[in-house]
């Protein structure tokens, strides 16, 4: 075009430039890939855990219900492909079939909240902090700002994963644990990850703050398998009387929801397991961790100390960050959490 040709004049020139930044690129490689660790970012972005911090502040100030939603987020998304932030990409063309797409997911929340977060290091420190570690993050300051006390320390997160390319919703169906799976199921599903049965029950102590929709347990109030009354027997029934009145048979609006801990909704603290041994939990799967042999010990204990089990919750909560981390040759930095680069 034009008439002007530049390619010789500047073709050695290129192959410098091209060559600088490959061995740039090189060199940030892998110093991310050999550094993931707490602080990761100090040097390349300093307040980057600060401003994810602050954007989960002003979503919670606004909603109660954010904090149990990243957690949940967290726990979605390092299911499924490891911690990588694959649960945020969005439907596109070539992938109509993401993890958002899959029956588990259908209910996660917290998008909105990464985001914000993204956009503001985008302008603090571009194309810099990872989704996935965006993700993490939100999930460690969520537990905070619900209550988590780490005897007083600050409950730290690792940092420096990549962003993962991959996302399919029947991965999701199939890595996800159900509602209903029992004490051997999730056993499985947790080991499959990396995770311990005593993780696995500890963890399931987040469900002491959030909400679930009544179409996760309406069959232990209606139709439970040889109930006389279709009420799961473990159920204290004046709870089940409660939970009956808020999710009537038939319900015609199917986003109604109910506090998973009727005591403390917003605080997360070990009453999940007294509530447990109580009959006071939703799900069949939290039931299971209370009526099983191999978990009823575990449970006890946690009940019994709040305090050891919120340090075995901050380690554990960190573990399962862990998950299946992408290095660089099948991960990247995303410039939009919905989308791949």
């Amino acid at each position: 075009m034009g008439g002007l040709d530049f390619s010789r004049r500047s073709s050695a020139a290129e192959s410098c430039f091209v060559v600088v930044i490959a061995l740039s690129l090189l060199l940030v490689t892998q110093v991310r890939a050999q550094n993931i660790g707490v602080g990761f970012y100090d040097q390349s972005c300093p307040r980057a855990e600060s401003i994810v911090t602050e954007t989960v502040r002003e979503f919670n100030s606004r909603d109660a219900t954010v904090p149990a939603a990243l957690l949940r987020l967290l726990f979605h998304d390092c299911f499924v492909e490891g911690c990588d932030g694959s649960l945020l990409l969005d439907p596109s063309p070539e992938n109509p079939d993401v993890e958002k797409a899959a029956s588990p997911n259908l209910t996660v929340r917290g998008y909105d909240v990464i985001d914000a977060a993204k956009a503001r290091l985008e302008v603090e420190c571009p194309q810099t902090v990872s989704c996935a570690d965006i993700v993490a993050l939100a999930a460690r300051d969520s537990a905070v700002l619900a209550g988590l006390n780490f005897q007083g320390l600050p409950l730290t997160m690792a940092t420096g994963r990549w962003d993962g390319r991959v996302s399919s919703r029947n991965a999701a169906e199939a890595a996800l644990p159900s509602s209903k799976s029992n004490v051997q199921q999730l056993t499985a599903q947790f080991s499959n990850k990396g995770l311990s049965q005593d993780e696995m029950v500890t963890l399931s102590g987040a469900h002491s703050i959030g909400v679930a929709h009544c179409s996760n347990f309406m069959d232990r109030l209606y139709d439970f398998p040889g109930s006389p009354n279709g009420v799961d027997p473990t159920l204290d029934p004046d709870y089940a009387a409660e939970l009956q009145a808020k999710c009537p048979r038939g319900n015609p609006n199917p986003n109604t929801v109910v506090n998973m801990d009727p005591q403390t909704p917003f605080v997360i603290d070990n009453n999940f397991y007294s509530n447990g041994f109580a009959g006071k939990v939703l799900f069949s799967s939290d039931m299971a961790l209370f009526n099983d042999f191999e978990t009823q010990f575990t449970s006890d204990l946690n009940v019994v100390n709040g305090i050891t089990w919120n340090q075995k919750f901050g380690n554990a909560l960190a573990q399962m960050a862990a998950i299946d981390i992408k290095d660089d040759f099948d991960g990247e930095v995303r410039l939009n959490c919905r989308r791949i680069n």
